[in-house]
């Protein structure tokens, strides 16, 4: 079955898994990936962890620094404050 990946704006650690997929499965056209054109400072934080996964250069992204557990993110070098989850 051809697969197409498209991100939609997916900023932050969303464009992780997103490239991922598409690096892994066979698509008709690589990704789509748009995020840093549409809002470059919402992924600041993990450009600075990932730089080339947030950059696009001749039109490819680099998933090099993806790596270590779960999905890769390497979340724990990520400076990012997110807000706590409300109590119920």
């Amino acid at each position: 079955m051809p697969l197409m990946v498209q991100d939609l704006t997916n900023p932050m650690l969303a464009q992780i898994p997103h490239v991922r997929l598409a690096a892994h499965a066979g698509t008709i056209m690589g990704v789509e990936t748009n995020c840093m054109q549409f809002y470059p400072e919402a992924s600041r934080a993990e450009a600075e962890v990932h730089p080339g996964l947030y950059r696009r250069r001749e039109g490819n992204v680099d998933l090099s620094t993806i790596g270590g557990p779960g999905f890769g993110y390497r979340r724990d070098q990520i400076r990012r404050t997110l807000p706590e989850a409300a109590a119920t």
